[in-house]
């Protein structure tokens, strides 16, 4: 029909309105099909199945090392950064706490496959008193983290406990420390002059999201490694703060929604800004556009931090749930994530002995 003969249409008040509803429902309809459509496409990617290497593990002294190196072999994760936990196990337990001489011989048993971190699960950091004030325990765990660093065997300091939800009794089970404070300022201080980075642990209340970012502007040469999905925040405050902090790192430890524990399963409790990453081992649409906006700021963890939870069946499923999410990804992004991020962030191809400053 050409133009000229197509014939006018009056809708009366009441038709142009029973005519716009209809027009509604069809762009509803269309609206909720596309998101379907593009909801299975994102989700239709193959498993992820290159090396991985787990950027978040604990050691304590009742770890069996054979173990670990078994259950990392078979599921094809080439290195661990591994972190002192010097905490006691849950009360009742016989998970013994570890120490960092017992990181670094683990680290020179095993070279190319642990990558120490400075521990600072201390029982001698609980009180928030002395993050603002130090006493001379603390005053020696900052005069050894130099130390240590300037031996060229650790790569970084962490992991930091500010914000800490407790999952067993004790002193140091639940915490609440203040991020920007004299200790933090050192730490960094001392983070800048040796070149490596600071994991901590943070969950994401708003006040300490806005110390942490005087913090982050302040030290703009350190590189921080905000754990479990930025503490995990909800979207939007990751998204705003990887813009305006180009120092700030996250990585995804713990945070697969497997298992009866563990940070992606709402455990051992969550509050109102607190988020999720994935359910049903299906990306959040929301994180997913993050991580493939930020492609070079994050890293995989499997986050194992007592004995008893470092067994073949734990750990297969935390790899394995991540290697699903990855599918989700682009191939460049799943990557970055796997493996590439962590390499660049904490030098890894640094030989040990040798100080990047």
């Amino acid at each position: 029909m050409e133009a000229a003969s197509m014939p006018i249409i009056w809708y009366g008040t009441s038709q142009c309105s029973q005519y716009e509803s209809r027009m509604r429902r069809v762009a509803y309809i269309l609206l909720f099909t596309w998101m379907a459509w593009g909801t299975s496409c994102a989700f239709a990617g193959e498993r992820y199945t290159g090396t991985i290497i787990d950027a978040h593990g604990h050691l304590g002294a009742s770890f069996r090392e054979e173990t670990i190196v078994s259950v990392m072999d078979t599921n094809n994760v080439s290195k661990q950064i591994i972190m002192a936990r010097y905490y006691p196990g849950p009360t009742g337990s016989a998970d013994q706490p570890g120490n960092d001489e017992l990181v670094l011989e683990m680290a020179q048993k095993y070279p190319g496959h642990f990558f120490p971190l400075v521990g600072m699960q201390r029982e001698e950091l609980t009180g928030s008193y002395k993050w603002s004030k130090s006493d001379e325990a603390v005053e020696m765990i900052l005069r050894q983290t130099e130390e240590k660093l300037a031996t060229g065997h650790f790569w970084g300091i962490g992991e930091v406990i500010v914000k800490h939800y407790a999952y067993s009794r004790g002193r140091h089970a639940e915490q609440d420390n203040p991020v920007y404070s004299p200790f933090m300022q050192r730490l960094s201080r001392i983070a800048a002059r040796f070149d490596v980075p600071i994991v901590l642990h943070m969950e994401a209340a708003p006040r300490l999201v806005e110390d942490f970012a005087r913090l982050l502007q302040e030290n703009r040469d350190v590189r921080y490694i905000w754990a479990h999905n930025c503490g995990r925040s909800h979207a939007p405050v990751i998204r705003a703060m990887l813009i305006t902090h180009a120092n700030l790192f996250c990585d995804l430890a713990g945070m697969t929604n497997t298992g009866e524990t563990g940070y992606g399963t709402g455990w051992p409790r969550m509050e109102a800004f607190n988020s999720l990453m994935e359910i049903d081992g299906k990306f959040l649409p929301e994180m997913r556009e993050i991580y493939e906006s930020f492609p070079d700021r994050f890293m995989l963890g499997m986050d194992v931090a007592h004995a008893p939870g470092m067994n073949l069946r734990n750990y297969s499923r935390r790899v394995e749930r991540f290697r699903e999410l990855l599918g989700q990804l682009s191939g460049a992004t799943a990557k970055n994530f796997a493996e590439l991020n962590a390499l660049r962030i904490f030098k890894l191809e640094r030989k040990a002995g040798a100080v990047s400053k």
